[in-house]
């Protein structure tokens, strides 16, 4: 992942509805991921943050632990503050599954104006 400097202080969120995974028997898992963090002074390019949650797909994971290791691929490849990182799984038998890992915050989703609905 390419690294950005930025603004110190800043605080990012990014979201993303196209997470998928699979589980240890093959099926797929869906949902969306949040992450949060305030910036020390590096932030990750855009296109590396979609390309890596695309290069899950083909991965295997236990649900409980997806957040966990998508924290620590950015812990990785940058310096935070307050890293946290929430999954929110769409449901299956019935259950419905949110997950998280690092630093707990309210999650902002907004409309995107560009969608077409």
């Amino acid at each position: 992942m390419r690294t950005l400097d930025v603004i110190k202080g800043t605080n990012i969120q990014y979201f993303s509805p196209e997470l998928l995974f699979l589980a240890q028997s093959g099926q797929p898992y869906r949902g969306c991921v949040y992450i949060h963090f305030e910036s020390v002074g590096q932030s990750i390019d855009l296109r590396d943050i979609k390309a890596y949650i695309t290069s899950l797909r083909s991965q295997k994971f236990i649900a409980e632990n997806i957040a966990h290791e998508i924290y620590q691929k950015i812990q990785a490849h940058i310096k935070t503050k307050d890293l946290g990182v929430i999954v929110d799984l769409s449901a299956r038998g019935g259950i419905q599954q949110r997950i998280s890992f690092g630093v707990l915050f309210d999650v902002v989703k907004k409309n995107n104006v560009f969608q077409i609905n």
